[in-house]
């Protein structure tokens, strides 16, 4: 038998949407890391030539500067400026990259995500024996696994591709600047594809496993389902009494109008539907009131007690309570039926009045 604490139900829109407020949402670490790589290589393989010239450039004027005859603070300070100057532009151009690369990473997994209360510092986290158990827990001995096989992976796929460029690699001591940067670039870039494209593979299955993950952390109690249930529609037994109060309401209404009605059609006590109609006022007849059972004889009863005419017709008394609502004007398919009815009651009226 299942415990009533032990969570077997999946997570609920709202548990989620309050989930993802927090800042909790399923996603893989290493896919944005991997994209970021791809990225760097990609810089390094295009704009390697420029960033070694701009390097080279930097070199050459600090070297010419520290033979000057008066080099003093406000000479740093200079040299400082320009060479920031310099560089700054393409610094923050590739900063500005890899930052791009990362939130599309991030959103690419997860959509827009704005949760404040993820900034917000807590404390709790600082406890040593939560530390502890969250060191030693599956998730923990998960991630740790996970990292081992991507090492090994990666630091195996650079062996061999070092191992298998082992006689260019030596060659380089014999070349200028611009040709050791120019090769090491190409086998850098190689190796880095590798492993981008290996890291990306472990990354989907990481994030699967991580969206398994989430969901069963998010699952929830019978419990916890019954309750936010309950916030967010109201208590069942509250909504009960007030469907009840507001039907009562309506009734009370509705068997106000009975006195009023011309002609009560029934069938013969399990159906009442009262039609009241005035030629100035409305195009068509409608049901002021209508009932079965208990509800039926009380419409009688008012009726009577108010010579308000009943008329009995099975057929006509079981089509207006099906398909004409209270305070509802009759449809053209009945308009013979009822006025058959009311034509009825008037001549009856007519004949009551020259005797009286």
């Amino acid at each position: 038998m299942k415990s009533l604490d032990e969570k077997t139900e999946a997570a609920t829109p709202k548990r989620l949407q309050k989930l993802r407020s927090k800042g909790s949402v399923a996603k893989s670490q290493d896919f944005s890391t991997a994209l970021m790589l791809l990225f760097g290589a990609l810089i390094l393989y295009f704009l390697g030539g420029s960033l070694v010239w701009d390097i080279k450039h930097t070199m050459t004027t600090l070297l010419r500067n520290a033979y000057y005859d008066k080099f003093d603070v406000n000479a740093l300070h200079s040299l400082f400026i320009n060479i920031s100057s310099n560089h700054l532009k393409s610094v923050l151009s590739i900063l500005g990259g890899f930052m791009i690369i990362g939130i599309i990473g991030s959103f690419a997994q997860t959509g827009f995500v704005y949760s404040p209360k993820a900034i917000v510092p807590d404390f709790k986290k600082l406890n040593p024996i939560t530390g502890i158990k969250n060191l030693v827990s599956k998730k923990a001995l998960v991630k740790v696994g996970m990292a081992l096989v991507k090492l090994t992976i990666m630091g195996t796929v650079a062996y061999f591709s070092v191992r298998k460029d082992i006689e260019p690699l030596m060659e380089l001591v014999t070349m200028r600047v611009e040709g050791i940067f120019s090769s090491a670039s190409n086998l850098i870039f190689g190796i880095t594809l590798k492993i981008t494209i290996i890291l990306l593979i472990l990354s989907l299955i990481d994030f699967i496993y991580q969206r398994w993950q989430f969901s069963k952390d998010s699952m929830m109690t019978k419990h916890e389902v019954k309750q936010e249930s309950k916030q967010s529609e109201g208590d069942p037994l509250i909504k009960s009494r007030i469907r009840t109060a507001q039907r009562q309401m309506s009734n009370q209404r509705m068997m106000s109008e009975v006195p009023d009605a011309d002609v009560i059609v029934t069938n013969p006590t399990h159906y009442a539907v009262a039609l009241k109609y005035d030629a100035a006022k409305m195009n068509s007849p409608k049901v002021v009131a209508k009932g079965i059972d208990f509800l039926a004889l009380k419409i009688i009863e008012i009726a009577k007690d108010n010579h308000v005419p009943v008329v009995e017709d099975r057929i006509l008394a079981r089509m207006l309570y099906n398909t004409v609502e209270v305070d509802g004007e009759i449809p053209s398919n009945l308009y013979k039926a009822v006025a058959k009815v009311l034509s009825y009651v008037y001549q009856l009226r007519n004949i009551i009045g020259r005797q009286n």
